[in-house]
């Protein structure tokens, strides 16, 4: 229902907008825009043509070298044309026009009336803006809002009736008007959902955390207004296992009492020794409801449950196997014939260590365990093991084994000890660590702060994307947990890196950085005296938690031999030949353009990263060049435990004579997408 100060809040707004209308000009529409990029060497820009004719456009803006444009001040309900060309910086512009586009302005959403409803209503909502066409669908971003028909009742007007279900979350709304084309306009918080009085859960039989129940228990729930019988089933009304899994019903049960208040629940079959059982019932649209058609608010569930006397056989694994395996991570799973919980050891395949994961003390019969840290396209072992309540062990064998996907995401690893070092930061020789080596500061060394660092160690990383980057480190501290380490990148407010044991390696996530393509600079600064630091990685992979330990191969292979360098007209081809080691895995491909080749696998820009064969001669085109560059490459042995070769090195210099190609695939952006 609409009430008084939204009634008076509506009306100004009517007024308002109609006063705009009448004094502004209809010329507010806009189109997006965004093409495919031109590859060229001197490219200067792109020109975006436009007008209210097909194939003949009277205005026309350059915009410079970004591939995607808004164009404004358009006459709304028009349709406009647009095309684009690019041009090179001698003022070549492109033989022919991209592909044309045509449309109205992007949608706008004003204002919407009425301003609210409750839960369970439907209603026609009259929409006002500008640019809606004939064809036009209306969308809720709120889940629960069924759009049952649209009206369109010219340019600047629809009417959607809806149906707002019982289960949608209170509270304010956007709505979003799509054209035929998929172009839509948006308006934020037009409209709002209120609570409708719902039905709650009073009692329940037997209590949430009863322990000793007999095999033979009916349980029940009781509400606190009569239900109706239609809205309860075993799909409302439901009896968990420990598994979170319903409980099998006997025929026709759940049963609804003679007051309609009390829900009882008969097992098909007398419930499990030792098993954990929960009590369930299903809320908002399609879960139980009152006699009036009000839902239940949320969905209830027993915090604990109850339980039954316990079992004391061990578990038997069964169904054991891998899922959801991509590039750097994969789940595994099996069940077990009782409650148990759960634990992986794995390895790379031929590795002498295993890992393992913590275990997921859950009692539960189907088990599933992710694995993080993976490398990509790798073949790992592993088995699995499950203890139940009563302390019985059960271990799978032999070994099954699981083959991670290749990787677009990156994963930038580097050495603490190769940084530039300034005292009292050190490196340190010592097992147990990558390289055989980790930096620290000496016994003794007074505590460093923010400000003022006990040492530090920095680190030059060249990063080939515009993302979301996330740090790493492997970190310990020998005499205590918690703060041990800052980490900043590129000069932000240093951040302490916190261990959670005394005396033990483990991987510390730093922060999240927001970086540009290309050159950046780490900092470790000391704070806690023989403050560890080995491994350090970047990535641009949100999901990837490391958990590599050294306990395989920490030997570099040979470096690539035979290196040459043959250019010609925007190419430069390199030939060299592989290390003739037996592990070798990848061969990667670093350049520079300043006079300086690059260092390590993170300096520079990448070229290439790639499987290669031992001991077998390789080639790589590296084209798209700026002839007349001096390229500077440097080429990097990488073996299958990660470990990096020295650098092979050599130089071309490529000769520019092609204009720009044509824009291909002009494309509209301002389309919708969902909520």
């Amino acid at each position: 229902m609409i009430h008084g100060a939204r009634s008076s809040l509506f009306l100004v707004a009517i007024i308002l907008l109609v006063i705009g209308m009448a004094a502004t000009p209809a010329r507010a529409g806009s189109v997006s825009l965004a093409w495919d990029p031109v590859s060229d060497t001197d490219l200067a820009g792109y020109r975006v043509f436009y007008g209210p004719t097909a194939g003949s456009y009277d205005q026309q803006v350059d915009i410079g070298l970004t591939s995607q444009h808004t164009v404004t001040g358009l006459t709304d309900c028009t349709t406009w044309y647009v095309a684009v060309k690019a041009v090179d910086a001698a003022g070549n512009v492109s033989a022919g026009f991209s592909n044309e586009v045509a449309g109205w302005p992007r949608p706008t959403v004003a204002v919407a009336s009425p301003l609210s409803a409750e839960q369970g209503r439907q209603m026609d909502v009259q929409i006002d803006g500008t640019n809606f066409q004939t064809g036009a669908t209306v969308v809720f971003d709120a889940a629960g809002i069924t759009v049952n028909s649209v009206a369109v009742n010219g340019c600047g007007q629809v009417v959607a009736n809806i149906t707002v279900g019982g289960g949608t979350v209170p509270g304010a709304t956007g709505i979003n008007v799509i054209n035929v084309d998929q172009t839509f306009g948006a308006g934020a918080g037009l409209f709002t959902v209120e609570a409708a009085v719902a039905p709650t859960v009073q009692s329940q039989s037997p209590a949430d955390g009863v322990s000793g129940i007999g095999v033979g228990v009916q349980p029940s729930l009781t509400f606190s207004e009569p239900l109706d019988p239609a809205s309860v089933s075993s799909s409302t009304v439901q009896l968990l296992d420990g598994g979170g899994s319903p409980v099998t019903l006997a025929a026709g049960s759940p049963s609804l009492s003679g007051d309609g208040l009390t829900v009882t629940l008969a097992p098909a079959n007398v419930l499990r020794l030792g098993e954990s059982y929960r009590l369930r019932a299903i809320g908002g649209a399609g879960g139980v409801r009152d006699l009036a058609g009000h839902p239940l608010a949320s969905t209830f569930t027993q915090a604990t449950g109850f339980s039954t006397e316990a079992d004391s056989a061990p578990p038997v694994l069964s169904s054991i196997a891998s899922s959801g395996v991509a590039a750097t991570s994969g789940t595994i799973t099996w069940t077990t014939d009782e409650p148990s919980d759960g634990q992986v050891f794995y390895r790379v395949q031929g590795g002498t260590a295993y890992q393992q994961t913590a275990v997921d003390p859950s009692l539960v019969t189907d088990h599933g365990i992710l694995l993080q840290g993976l490398m990509p396209a790798t073949t790992y072992a592993y088995h699995v093991r499950s203890l139940d309540s009563s302390g019985n062990a059960t271990v799978s064998s032999p070994d099954s084994t699981l083959t991670t996907l290749a990787s677009s995401s990156s994963y930038l690893t580097f050495e603490a000890e190769g940084g530039s070092l300034t005292a009292p930061m050190r490196a340190v020789t010592g097992a147990d660590s990558f390289g055989d080596a980790w930096v620290d500061t000496p016994a003794g060394t007074p505590t460093g702060t923010s400000n003022s660092p006990a040492g530090t160690a920095t680190f030059g990383v060249h990063v080939p994307s515009n993302a979301i980057w996330y740090l790493w480190v492997r970190v310990m501290n020998p005499t205590g947990s918690g703060a041990t380490l800052y980490e900043s990148v590129d000069g932000a407010a240093p951040q302490t890196l916190d261990v959670t044991t005394a005396g033990a390696w483990e991987w510390v996530a730093g922060r999240s950085y927001a970086l540009t393509i290309g050159q950046h600079s780490l900092e470790l600064g000391g704070r806690t005296a023989e403050g560890r630091a080995d491994r350090i990685l970047l990535t641009d992979d949100v999901d990837f938690v490391p958990t590599a330990q050294p306990v395989d191969d920490v030997s570099p292979p040979a470096s690539p031999s035979g290196l040459s360098v043959a250019s010609s007209e925007s190419v430069n081809v390199l030939n060299w030949t592989n290390p003739s080691d037996s592990d070798l895995a990848r061969l990667i491909i670093r350049v520079r353009m300043d006079g300086v080749y690059p260092s390590s696998p993170l300096d520079g820009l990448a070229v290439s990263d790639s499987p290669a064969t031992a001991g077998t001669g390789d080639t790589f085109t590296h084209s798209g060049l700026t002839n007349g560059t001096a390229y500077r490459y440097s080429l990097f042995a990488v073996d299958s435990a990660g470990n990096v070769s020295a650098a092979a090195q050599a130089e071309g210099i490529p000769v520019d004579n092609v204009p720009p190609a044509a824009v291909q695939n002009l494309r509209r952006t301002d389309t919708y997408s969902g909520p």
